[in-house]
């Protein structure tokens, strides 16, 4: 197995050591203290060694372990252990060796001032006042010391290891002038420890960016305290980058340092966010519920359930991503330690119709944040318990918070061919409008409908049952959920091929029954649909469409006042809300709609090129039927088939005769033939 010696006791070394060993590379691992040991995942293939080597004890290292690479990964202001290494790679066989160049930050350097060594830095500090919050680490510790006016001045963040702690110690420093921490720190906890300290000069050396020297200078720009920066030492400059290291040792050792081999460094657990469902009401919600508002620092939720909760957490009446993000991204920038617990409540289930996805995609994109989601009681469930009915042999729905356009279509489809229906609803007017639908479809189907309302429930709850007229009559407002029962269901029919008899008529032509049910049938529909019927004529080929799902969006373009009155007339005889006309001429017509998935053009006005070319503007790969009845077009749409290269078309004529009844015989009266063309454009 190949084998790297890694010099580390730095984010970049620890980094490469990992990575190294998860690629089945056998990894010693060489930090100066017990500290830097620690810093190191358990992992069975890295070898740690504890302890400052000179040149000659790395020779020896060399000649025990015969490494196939050498790595320093150092600190940039490790100058001495640098130059062992390289004494004793001078002194050791050719051996592929990597130096890693830690990359500059990116900051705003105007307003700070910059030294060549420590030293330099001591002799101006001397000149200054106030209280200086040294974060260049233990190592040159003493330097700042040896001037006990200058002592007496300083705060120092130092690493949390008893190492450090003794050097803090054994140059003099005070309990109160010590901080032990672990770095990088954020700009919120850096500015949190300069005003806390009171400090008016920070000191840091120029590490470059996993040190956290942005977020140091940036805090104290925003403190109005003052930044003395010690210059990196210019060998340290001299080496690779992380990324063109990485890329060196997969040449060498020929192995794939993949991400996915490797966590790369994230950003730390910042934030615990759990959203819950909230059920109907306050005495609805789970114990688990009742423990997470009791340990949440913030909660977010509509006014109506914060105002039903007691806690010692701050209250945000907002639900929605867009309000919450913000307010989660400013608390966990001032979080100066620890985790802050915050809690979303939505009403009735998670799982349910909610708002839970849109907010979970949204908060799992940032990596300071762990989401977790907690069920509730949803509102069709405790309806159908306070009822005695089931919901698993019926369509469970909802009209909250979506648009009519979409719920209205679902639901007329669902309480015609269902026997039992759930909707959650936004309110009394919801109720309302339900019931003025199920009016109408009583009225045109012969079905009959009765409606249990379940009103506000857990809190001065009430169950009434109605009728489809008292439903577009309810008086009552609140949180609403309907079980609708239909005693005399419609049949669903799963083929087109309505007869010509059962739409209203005038003199506008109108496709027959059999061209319109086949031209249907090469469409090749699905759900969600979006069709243009181009020359609607009397609406039946678009009636038809519709008919078929409620996902489906028909968008039927006629230009004669005469058919669109037909057209209409035929969509409420219906009663379609997915079926939409629009007065004008293709393709002008056209232009504001969404891009069809599917085309059927029953006339074109001569346009027919001009139609197509504007439908493929708008998206490639939607079904296009063209029904041709005269000479001219049958030609035109043979050139535009050859302009177009289109190979896959499917050209079909079709001879319809149909029995007419003429005293006691029934004679057979042709119909016009009908290509019927269909391709994809």
């Amino acid at each position: 197995m190949k084998k790297a010696i890694v010099f580390g006791g730095t984010t970049e070394g620890r980094q490469l050591a990992e990575k190294l060993n998860l690629a089945k590379i056998d990894v010693v691992y060489c930090v100066a203290t017990e500290y830097g040991k620690d810093m190191v995942l358990g992992a069975s293939g890295i070898d740690v060694r504890v302890g400052r080597l000179d040149s000659n004890q790395m020779i020896k290292l060399f000649e025990a372990e015969n490494p196939d690479v050498i790595v320093d990964a150092t600190h940039p202001f490790a100058e001495v252990v640098k130059k062992e290494i390289d004494s004793a790679l001078f002194s050791y066989k050719a051996t592929c060796f990597i130096r890693v160049c830690r990359d500059a930050d990116e900051v705003d350097y105007t307003d700070c001032t910059f030294f060549e060594d420590v030293d330099a830095c001591e002799k101006a500090l001397e000149s200054t006042s106030g209280t200086i919050f040294l974060t260049t680490g233990s190592k040159e510790l003493s330097a700042f010391c040896k001037n006990e006016a200058l002592k007496e001045r300083l705060v120092v963040r130092v690493i949390p290891s008893i190492e450090s702690l003794k050097i803090c110690m054994d140059n003099g420093l005070t309990g109160k002038q010590i901080i032990a921490m672990q770095g990088p720190f954020s700009k919120a906890m850096n500015r949190i420890q300069l005003k806390e300290t009171n400090a008016k000069i920070m000191v840091l050396k120029s590490s470059g960016k996993s040190s956290g020297e942005a977020e140091r200078i940036n805090a104290a720009k925003e403190e109005g305290v003052q930044c003395f920066i010690i210059k990196r030492p210019d060998d340290s400059a001299k080496g690779l980058s992380n990324e063109d290291a990485i890329k060196k040792l997969e040449e060498v050792l020929r192995v794939s340092l993949k991400p996915n081999a490797f966590s790369e460094i994230t950003p730390d657990v910042k934030c615990h966010i759990t959203l819950a469902g909230f059920g109907m009401g306050f005495g609805s919600i789970t114990e688990e519920l009742k423990e997470a508002i009791e340990k949440a620092d913030i909660i977010f939720g509509a006014a109506r359930m914060l105002s039903s909760i007691e806690c010692k957490g701050k209250k945000y009446p907002y639900y929605l991503a867009k309000d919450i993000m913000p307010v989660l991204n400013e608390r966990i920038e001032a979080l100066p330690y620890g985790i802050l617990n915050a809690l979303v409540l939505f009403s009735g289930d998670t799982g349910f119709y909610s708002g839970t996805k849109k907010l979970r995609d949204a908060l799992k994109a940032d990596g300071r944040i762990k989401v977790t989601v907690m069920p509730g009681i949803s509102s069709v469930s405790a309806l159908a318990s306070r009822i005695g009915e089931s919901y698993d042999d019926a369509v469970v729905m909802s009209c909250h918070g979506i648009e009519e356009s979409v719920w209205q279509p679902k639901l007329i489809d669902a309480t015609l061919h269902n026997a039992k229906v759930f909707t959650l609803t936004s309110g009394g007017k919801d109720v309302r409008i339900i019931g003025e639908i199920l009016c109408k479809l009583e009225e045109d189907y012969g079905v009959k409908y009765e409606i249990v309302a379940g009103v506000n429930l857990y809190s001065y709850e009430k169950i009434v049952t109605l009728s489809a007229m008292k439903c577009a009559t309810f008086p009552e407002d609140g949180l609403v959920v309907l079980m609708i029962k239909n005693k005399k269901t419609i049949t669903r029919r799963l083929s087109p091929g309505l007869s010509d008899d059962v739409f209203l008529r005038n003199k506008t032509p109108m496709s027959k029954e059999e061209i319109r049910s086949l031209s249907i049938c090469k469409l090749g529909l699905t759900e969600n649909a979006v069709v243009y019927d181009i020359g609607g004529g009397s609406g039946s080929v678009s009636v038809e469409i519709g008919l078929l799902h409620p996902s489906i969006n028909v968008y039927t373009v006629e230009f004669k006042e005469e058919a669109c009155k037909l057209i209409r007339a035929n969509i409420n005889k219906f009663n379609l809300k997915n079926v939409k006309l629009y007065e004008g001429v293709a393709p002008e017509a056209l232009e504001n709609l969404p891009a069809p998935t599917h085309v059927f053009i029953g006339g074109s006005g001569g346009r027919l090129e001009e139609i197509l070319r504007t439908i493929k503007a708008k998206g490639n790969n939607t079904r296009v039927v063209i029904n041709a009845v005269t000479l001219e077009t049958i030609a035109e749409v043979n050139g535009i088939l050859k302009d177009y290269a289109i190979s896959d078309a499917d050209v079909v004529q079709v001879a319809i005769s149909k029995a007419k009844t003429v005293g006691d015989y029934n004679v057979m009266q042709a119909q016009n033939p009908v290509y019927v063309v269909s391709f994809s454009l």
